[in-house]
């Protein structure tokens, strides 16, 4: 599985586990996934004002449960600490259990972005040992026991807020009539979100009217990778497209070739952030010109990969026979982590 998103993530888990129902059309909505951009031009792959409303919309129409908040953003650290305890310790079994921790809080554990804070979903269950809860984080592909104390010290960070729980009784096999509303919601056949907003961010740190010092660039690009990686959801998409029809995926030469530009789009975005790193550090100006033509060649990629897409839903809406009006560029963004 492609680790692109810990929300989608740990609620696609148990879709996986359940016979003839497919996670992967989730996954539309990830590619072009709602981040933030703060007033000191700073990308930023949450908020605190997330809530993955339009994400829990779509996933009771696909699979017909409902994902309830239970975090109280109101309330303080301690009274939602009381909370997730009460829900992790009565926990049907069927039931699962999210919350948002401060990965950077547990050293133990992979934090490959390097983030501090690192804001990250997963889901809790208890041991037989009091002291000990299980941790399920699909995202990392990681499950073990750790030391309920030490969890609740990475919840208790104030970069962490959000929790949510959802029963595993009643997943429906989803219609195509509504995956293929999803699909249309989701595509943005115009314009590229992210690299959109790296050139904006770029452009307020660089030249005569730069409203940002450049010195606070790399910063402003830190979370780059966090995001960039949202991007191998196009495989996902492709590949059940392919696969719904009957056809091969994996191993196909076209499927082949798709899943290449699709991790070259992801390579270059790391290139980005390393050549605006070294415009801060060597001061030479001529790197300007070929970081902002870096995003030229990725709003390129972006577009063919996504023309490509939109030729494979078109097909896959005859082989089913039926009919949804072609994506809508104006839809509202999907507000996601």
């Amino acid at each position: 599985m492609i680790k692109v998103h810990c929300f989608v993530s740990c609620v696609c888990e148990i879709i996986k586990r359940t016979p003839g129902v497919d996670h992967r059309p989730f996954y539309f909505g990830v590619w072009d996934a709602d981040f933030s951009v703060n007033d000191q031009m700073e990308l930023s792959y949450h908020s605190p004002h997330t809530r993955h409303n339009e994400f829990r919309d779509w996933y009771k129409l696909l699979y017909g449960i409902s994902i309830e908040p239970w975090y109280n953003h109101k309330a303080d650290k301690d009274t939602n600490i009381r909370t997730l305890v009460s829900l992790v310790e009565n926990r049907p079994s069927d039931r699962q259990v999210m919350v948002m921790l401060d990965l950077y809080r547990l050293p133990e554990r992979e934090n490959k972005f390097h983030q501090n804070p690192f804001p990250h979903y997963v889901m809790l269950e208890t041991t037989d040992n009091p002291d000990e809860w299980f941790m399920s984080d699909p995202d990392f592909r990681w499950e073990g026991v750790l030391p309920k104390d030490r969890i609740l010290d990475s919840v208790r960070s104030p970069a962490a807020a959000g929790g949510f729980y959802f029963d595993g009784l009643n997943i429906r096999h989803t219609p195509a009539e509504t995956v293929a509303a999803y699909f249309a919601q989701c595509m943005k056949t115009d314009h590229n979100p992210f690299t959109d907003a790296l050139r904006r961010i770029l452009r307020a740190h660089t030249g005569p009217d730069a409203s940002q010092p450049l010195a606070n660039l790399p910063h402003a690009f830190r979370e780059i990778p966090v995001m960039a990686i949202r991007k191998y959801a196009f495989e996902h998409a492709f590949a059940w497209l392919l696969e719904d029809q009957g056809k091969q995926a994996e191993g196909a030469p076209w499927f082949e070739a798709v899943c290449e530009d699709i991790e070259r789009l992801v390579k270059t975005y790391t290139q980005i952030q390393f050549r605006a790193l070294k415009l801060v550090m060597s001061g030479d100006s001529a790197l300007l010109a070929s970081v902002e033509q870096l995003l030229d060649e990725q709003d390129e990629r972006e577009f063919a990969i996504k023309t490509r897409l939109l030729g494979l839903f078109d097909d896959w809406q005859r082989y089913r026979n039926i009919g949804v009006p072609r994506p809508d560029t104006e839809q509202a963004p999907l507000e996601v982590l």
